[in-house]
């Protein structure tokens, strides 16, 4: 049996694409935290921010975030625009791993981030708090790159099935990263998050 190297090559790409992405994410909220005067630490998949803020700093504090998110997926477009190949397309479907989630949990329950991230963001940046103005823009995000996709690797059909799998593959991926970044760090920087929870004792 013949492996085939190159798309081993691709995946792993791909998958380093959506861990960098996250990474992003994250490093965006730390970053309008630093310009504040706010300790901040970026995790793979976390940002822990160890003082106190205000509510209106929380908010672009959240904000950061998801310009972390949108500046990742557009510097991979213009990589695969200007150099469409393998790699750069591999690099640019991995940016859109975040957009395709949020669509997915927006699709799902109606919200595309837990907690209050989207709607603190959506705050700040003069939206509506209690509405989907970031639902809606990462939905088309992940239209738009869809489409650019297809017309620039013009895949054929037989593709879905790798594409379906990929998906599936890569909620798992973000999943598990999720669960190993908080086990590994919410101990170092929120010891009250990951301090399991008292049970209370009957009175005697």
């Amino acid at each position: 049996m013949r492996i085939n190297t190159g798309k081993i090559k691709n995946w792993g790409v791909y998958f380093l694409a959506v861990l960098a992405a996250v990474f992003v994410h994250e490093l965006g909220h730390c970053v309008v935290a630093w310009i504040n005067g706010i300790k901040a630490i970026p995790t793979p998949a976390k940002e822990y921010i160890t003082s106190d803020v205000t509510p209106k700093l929380d908010q672009y504090i959240a904000l950061g975030g998801v310009a972390g998110t949108i500046a990742a997926w557009l510097a991979a477009t213009v990589l695969f625009v200007r150099k469409p190949s393998k790699t750069n397309a591999a690099i640019f479907a991995g940016t859109l791993a975040s957009p395709g989630l949020y669509t997915f949990l927006f699709l799902l329950k109606g919200r595309g981030h837990d907690a209050t991230e989207f709607q603190d963001a959506q705050a700040a940046a003069g939206f509506s708090y209690s509405g989907h103005s970031l639902d809606w823009l990462f939905l088309a995000i992940l239209i738009a790159g869809i489409i650019l996709w297809s017309v620039k690797t013009k895949p054929s059909l037989k593709v879905i099935p790798a594409l379906v799998a990929g998906a599936v593959a890569t909620i798992i991926f973000i999943a598990g990263l999720q669960s190993i970044n908080n086990a590994i760090f919410d101990p170092l920087f929120n010891p009250a998050a990951a301090a399991p929870a008292k049970t209370l004792q009957p009175a005697k």
